[in-house]
């Protein structure tokens, strides 16, 4: 016999075996490979879903995070922006504060120079009325009284001061 040349029985037995193996493998084998891809698709389609669905709350996530950023960073400019503006007030209020003290003092000053001039005028109109008394008696060999002495200093004060 020749295996190159099929027979007529040869061709019927290996169609039967064939659609035989075809049909066991089926039920044995077809449908637990299939089921089995079917539940891997699933679980893909499953995690793929979960992962757009991670993804967008990652995204959300990312866009509070953006906006308490942006917030915290507006709160930060105007915490020194108010800064600024308090220690600009204070800085008014420091210097107001030292020229009113500035002025004070030299309104003081002022009196008090004032009040020594005064004094010492005091004290050289008495230093001359006592010199001139001393003169007098010397000169004329009379002493005059107090008011007579003081009447001729203011007398001659006011002329020396009317002529500076």
């Amino acid at each position: 016999m020749d295996l190159m040349t099929p027979s007529g029985g040869t061709i019927f037995y290996a169609t039967i075996t064939f659609v035989l193996l075809l049909i066991v493998l089926r039920k044995v084998a077809w449908k637990p490979i299939l089921a089995t891809l079917d539940e891997r698709e699933q679980r893909i389609r499953q995690s793929l879903e979960q992962a757009d669905a991670a993804r967008a709350e990652a995204e959300k996530t990312l866009a509070g995070q953006a906006e308490i950023l942006a917030g915290a960073k507006k709160e930060a400019q105007e915490i020194v922006a108010q800064s600024r503006v308090a220690a600009e007030s204070a800085r008014e209020e420091i210097l107001s504060r030292a020229r009113t003290e500035a002025e004070k003092m030299t309104e003081t000053a002022v009196r008090e120079i004032a009040r020594s001039r005064d004094k010492a005028l005091d004290e050289i109109r008495d230093l001359a009325v006592e010199l001139s008394m001393t003169a007098t008696e010397k000169l004329i060999g009379k002493s005059l009284d107090r008011e007579e002495h003081g009447a001729l200093i203011d007398l001659n004060l006011k002329k020396i001061e009317g002529s500076n």
